[in-house]
């Protein structure tokens, strides 16, 4: 579902989203009253959201959903990525938005999707110095704790990245840091948990690394700059 108050927004998503794969567009409002009286009557996977519309904005509709989509911030000002994170939106993209960036946050989006259905969980009871025990169903798999870049809260679920591989669990971005443990990872924003390995590049508020872009919330910033010196 596309939502957006400029009719040129829509005709970009939905160029984009004709070039890939396995979406489809369901719905298209041009303003917060006309998403939400569908969002209540209708089931939508992914959520594309501008923010700053006439009447009534992206975020307020938002935190109106009792149940939210996957949600993807489209704006032009970077600096709601900290206010929509805090929201538990998926990703957001800038515009004017670039087809490769929107790829790459789609294909997250359904990955989350995909792997959320398998409903993980991290054993707590297993997690040691070097290892997190994932439990999917019956199946039990110890994951190298080096091997995560970082963890992202995601509604009542945490991402936990691992280079190619993903896993979301449930559990509560205070308990993930408890269960990853200090020195090896840092806290940068209410969100987000990253690994001290993968800093490579942090401007403007936000570190960049292999393709994402994660914000480094207030309350996070003096621990970040003292990493990154």
């Amino acid at each position: 579902m596309i939502v957006d108050d400029e009719p040129l927004a829509h005709q970009v998503l939905l160029e984009y989203i004709r070039r890939t794969a396995n979406l489809e567009v369901v719905m298209q409002a041009y303003a917060a009253d006309t998403a939400r009286a569908y969002l209540s009557a209708y089931p939508v996977d992914i959520l594309f959201l501008d923010i700053e519309m006439p009447g009534e904005s992206g975020i307020t509709l938002l935190t109106s959903l009792p149940n939210r989509p996957v949600t993807v911030f489209t704006t032009a000002h970077i600096h709601y990525s900290l206010e929509g994170f805090e929201l538990g939106v998926m990703d957001y993209l800038v515009k004017p938005i670039r087809y490769e960036r929107f790829r790459l946050c789609v294909n997250r989006a359904v990955e989350f999707i995909d792997l959320n259905a398998l409903k993980s969980q991290v054993e707590k009871t297993g997690a040691s110095n070097d290892t997190l025990l994932i439990k999917t169903g019956n199946r039990r798999k110890p994951v190298d704790k080096n091997s995560i870049t970082h963890v992202q809260a995601m509604k009542d679920y945490a991402i936990i990245y691992c280079g190619k591989d993903r896993y979301v669990v449930r559990s509560t971005m205070n308990e993930m840091e408890v269960l990853l443990g200090q020195p090896g990872f840092i806290r940068v924003h209410k969100s987000f948990i990253l690994s001290k390995q993968m800093g490579r590049f942090y401007a403007a508020g936000k570190i960049e690394f292999d393709g994402f872009e994660i914000p480094v919330g207030r309350k996070y910033k003096k621990p970040v700059e003292e990493l990154f010196s």
